[in-house]
């Protein structure tokens, strides 16, 4: 049956710790009996029995089972010649006794269900435990565990029944028990038993092979293995112990065994019929019908026990089994409903942290992807995310800007447009336009977002272009002009059902420009190919001026004064030592250009000092009721008691008429100051409304109570009698605050557009401004605001008084700036310009100064490049670190199944299907966690993009990639 030939089998072999465990070891054992391998622990006997049952590898000899080497066909020889009992049993908790049974029968290739219930069956009455059939191990005790295993092992009648230490857990009487089944197996089949308890061998084994240090020390034949019948210690029979009788005739007493040390004291006592009995000596147990401990009559009868069990067992309904698909247990059905079970049926808390880690897993894979994706979009729309026209040239120097301005329109250098940039971006610019109040969105509603790349132009570059929608003749400076190639953008972009031709694209709001605190609308389409927005002259020069912050000039007309080309007014808010200024008539240089200061406006926030300023004199209050009661009471001796008097009396009874002399000038005063505050509304109320009220709050308090008081009784108050009643007149606030809610939005809609003066600031004519937003050059420091440009030469004043003027244009103890800047260049034809600036620049060019639609295609493809790469690299990084994380998420949930993998392993089931289970497994927990939340996530990302097109600036997710983003999952 069992042949073994020179056989070795090393631990840890070529190491300083090799253990030859298995050393030259030969045998041949019979076809049936019971056989022991026996010796001390640490001897080989387990390895020794793992080797023949084919569950460890030997590393020479031989070992054939039935002719078969076992090294060449494993598991067939396993399945079908060999059954395997081990001590601890080795059942699967998850499957009932029944299951665990049948089993046996599946890995050698049965599946007929009748067939194998009725095996099943047999085998369980075989070890008594049919009854127990359909409940799980865990609820058994060890000897019934014990019997299942025995069971699983002789249900397909295998020759060979290999039991490793099958009775080590197990109390006494199971122990007898359980030998006793293997000893009657072992009548017909050859039983081979690994213990280390000497009893078993003598009682039990026929054959006894002894191992020392994995060598077979000793083998003998046991002739007295009889077995060991277990007696019930809670039995006592009678006939085995001596027996004596005492009787005084009222009471006789039986005494069975050995006398006591010391006599045993009772007490009877007969009380109204009722018999009761006190002993008097310790460790007495009382007997009745309850007590575990029994009296039994003659002798224990071991034979007999002995006989029951070898009839027990019946092997005439378990056939040998011949299959032809050994190791087998698990088809993909079953495996896909393992799989389930274990992962979605299964309430620990392990198996939801996995889940929710691989549906997480999925759902941060898409969303890096579409992050990232931003990056593949940039780079297939490259081509479309500038404008092929427009260069940028740093413009260090006036000579290099005037050269410029003079080459537009000369065919040489193919250059028509030129402006300074008013941004440090050498790129076209990114235009935002929003619904505004269509319908019930409103002004600020972001959500409907329409974006794409521009350059913004001046409109004289759309003259000859065609009208599409809309107008393009007489466009105000809060409109401009879009071309298709914009409209088309927007309009891909679109989420909005009434937003889907090129005609709604009429009205729409620019979010990322401001004309006199405007956002200008659409006004108009034009067809051309370049991603260009006009405007009109004045609105470019004020865009390119809004982000020149070092430059002090505004446009006159935008606070209501008109200058000639070459004038400006000087519009001081607050002075400032170190800086001076030129008087009227002197002049100026900004930008290159030579301006006569023709006025001078200073703002003041004080009446008094207003007054003062401009030579305004008022008499104080004593005089001026001085001089009237001298005009009304011209019989008055001046000087006298009584014309004192008068004054006095005047002084009380009319004060507040003095007021209406000292503020007469107060409206030309909040005119003034209302050209330097133009977002205050008070004074506008009073200049443009006409509501009174609305000057008191820069004139007087007190004035404005008396002329409540006033209105009310038809007369000023004196002053006692405004501090009698003072409290209880309304104050300006109080009365203006109703004026303010009517008015604000007229307000904010007619003047707010005019912004509020920062610091002194130069006014000059609307040409001169346009000049200003075309080319560098000289400027004087007084127009020159260091604060807002901190890469601008510092500049060391001297000090200057209040009042010091200069003479000549330049002071002479101060120092001009020349500040260089970026100049945008619109070419007709990019070849011929990029020609002629290369030629008449070439320091600048070669030096990187000159930025052609070339190198911002380089540049954008560059930048996406690496942003590409930096994001390649940190979705790896966290694809490793989250994979690395699920590994041991995986591992640990795997490790809690080392014992169920042990136990298919042990009892047959092949390296290959136990692998073909966990591969379904992996794909069914795969396919119900990644594959939702990949779907989950990626509708979602596909559900916003088609909503909101602010999405799409944040994620890029089309078909192709989302394709490509399953397969990686």
């Amino acid at each position: 049956m069992i042949r073994i030939q020179g056989l070795h089998k090393f631990f840890n072999k070529g190491r300083q710790n090799e253990i030859h465990v298995i050393n030259d070891v030969s045998l041949e054992l019979p076809e049936s009996g019971m056989v022991a391998i026996f010796g001390k622990s640490g001897c080989g006997k387990t390895t020794l029995l793992n080797v023949i049952g084919g569950l460890d590898r030997y590393a020479s000899g031989s070992l054939t089972v039935e002719g078969q080497s076992i090294s060449e066909n494993t598991d067939v020889i396993r399945n079908r010649y060999i059954g395997y009992i081990f001590q601890n049993y080795n059942l699967q908790k998850s499957e009932t006794c029944f299951d665990n049974v049948a089993d046996a029968l599946r890995l050698c290739g049965m599946t007929d269900a009748e067939q194998i219930n009725t095996r099943v069956m047999a085998a369980l009455a075989n070890v008594g435990m049919e009854k127990y059939s359909k409940r799980t191990p865990d609820t058994l005790s060890g000897g019934q565990q014990q019997r299942i295993a025995i069971a699983r092992a002789i249900v397909k009648n295998p020759q060979i029944i290999l039991a490793d230490e099958p009775t080590g857990n197990l109390d006494e009487a199971n122990t007898v028990m359980i030998m006793d089944l293997l000893k009657a197996i072992s009548r017909d089949h050859l039983v081979l038993l690994v213990t280390h308890e000497a009893n078993l061998v003598d009682y039990y084994c026929d054959t006894v092979i002894e191992l020392s240090d994995g060598r077979v020390a000793d083998m003998r034949t046991n002739q007295s293995a009889n077995g060991f019948a277990a007696r019930d210690k809670n039995n006592i029979y009678l006939g085995e112990l001596a027996k004596s009788t005492l009787s005084d005739g009222n009471a006789e007493i039986e005494y069975y065994g050995a006398r006591p040390e010391k006599p045993i004291k009772l007490k009877i006592v007969n009380s109204g019929g009722k018999l009761y009995v006190e002993v008097g000596t310790e460790k007495v147990q009382i007997l009745d019908a309850t007590s575990e401990v029994k009296l039994r009559d003659g002798v224990y009868e071991e034979q007999a026990n002995r006989n029951a069990v070898s009839e027990a067992i019946d092997m005439s309904a378990l056939p040998p089994v011949s299959g032809t698909r050994f190791g087998r247990l698990f088809t993909f059905r079953s495996s896909v409903k393992s799989g389930y079970d274990a992962n979605f049926k299964n309430r620990k808390k392990g198996k939801k942290v996995l889940r929710g880690c691989m549906c997480l897993f999925a759902a941060v894979v898409v969303l890096m992807s579409a992050v990232f994706g931003t990056s593949f979009g940039d780079i297939i729309d490259a081509s479309n995310a500038y404008n092929h026209n427009v260069f940028y040239l740093y413009t260090p120097t006036a000579q290099v800007s005037e050269k410029l301005n003079a080459a537009v329109g000369q065919a040489a250098s193919g250059i028509d447009y030129v402006r300074l940039s008013g941004t440090s971006l050498l790129k076209d610019s990114t235009v935002i336009f929003r619904t505004g109040s269509f319908e019930t969105f409103s002004q600020y509603d972001y959500e409907s977002n329409f974006k794409t790349n521009a350059v913004y132009l001046d409109v004289s570059l759309a003259k000859d272009l065609r009208l599409v929608e809309g107008k393009k003749e007489g466009l105000a400076d809060d409109e401009l002009l879009i071309t298709t190639k914009v409209a088309d953008a927007l309009l891909e972009k679109s989420t909005l059902g009434y937003i889907s031709e090129r005609r709604d694209l009429i009205g729409l709001i620019s979010s990322m420009i401001t004309v006199d605190g405007k956002n200008p609308r659409i006004a108009g389409i034009v067809e051309s190919d370049e991603p260009a927005l006009y405007l009109t002259e004045l609105a470019m020069a004020k865009y390119v001026q809004s982000g020149i912050f070092s430059i002090l000039a505004k446009p006159a007309a935008d606070y209501g004064i008109e200058l000639e080309t070459g004038e400006t007014v000087l519009a001081i808010k607050s002075n400032q030592d170190k800086v001076k200024y030129p008087k009227v008539g002197e002049k100026v240089t900004i930008q290159g250009r030579t301006l006569t200061v023709t006025a001078i406006k200073k703002a003041y926030y004080d009446y008094a000092a207003w007054l003062n300023a401009n030579n305004i004199q008022k008499l104080d209050e004593y005089d001026y009721f001085t001089q009237l009661v001298k005009t009304e009471n011209p019989t008055l001796a001046e000087g006298s008691n009584e014309f004192h008097e008068t004054v006095d009396r005047y002084l009380a009874e009319r004060c507040f008429t003095y007021y209406d002399y000292y503020y007469s000038e107060a409206d030309a005063f909040l005119r003034d100051y209302f050209f330097f505050e133009p977002n205050d509304i008070t004074p506008w109320l009073y200049l443009e409304k006409g509501i009174e009220a609305a000057k008191y709050p820069m004139l007087s308090e007190e004035y404005y109570k008396a002329t409540v008081y006033r209105d009310r009784y038809g007369r000023y108050p004196t002053r006692d009698e405004l501090a009698a009643c003072y409290g209880q007149l309304p104050d300006t606030s109080e009365t203006i605050k109703s004026y303010v809610v009517a008015y604000e939005n007229e307000f904010y809609a007619s003047s707010g557009y005019t912004s509020s003066f920062y610091t002194n600031t130069y006014l000059v004519s609307n040409e001169d401004y346009i000049a200003f937003s075309k080319q560098i050059g000289i400027t004087d420091p007084s127009a020159v605001n260091g604060g807002f440009n901190p890469s601008m030469p510092e500049i060391e004043y001297d000090y200057v008084e209040e009042k010091a003027t200069v003479v000549g244009g330049v002071a002479s103890d101060s120092v001009a700036v020349d500040e260089g800047g970026t100049t945008v260049i619109h070419s007709n034809d990019p070849e011929k310009t990029k020609a002629w600036l290369n030629q008449e620049f070439p320091d600048l060019c070669e030096t990187g100064m000159l930025r052609t639609p070339d190198d911002i295609f380089d540049s954008i493809i560059e930048d996406r490049l690496e942003t590409i790469i930096a994001g390649l690299i940190t979705m790896a990084v966290i694809l490793v670190l989250m994979s690395l994380c699920m590994y041991f998420i995986m591992r640990s949930s795997l490790m809690n199944r080392i014992k169920e993998v042990g136990i298919w392993r042990a009892i047959g089931v092949s390296k290959k299907n136990l692998i073909f289970r966990f591969f379904v497994e992996a794909v069914v927990l795969t396919t119900l966690t990644v594959l939702p939340g990949y779907l989950i996530t990626s509708g979602f990302l596909l559900a916003c993009l088609s909503i909101s097109s602010l999405v799409a600036d944040i994620f890029f997710y089309p078909l192709w990639l989302a394709g490509a983003v399953l397969g990686v999952l």
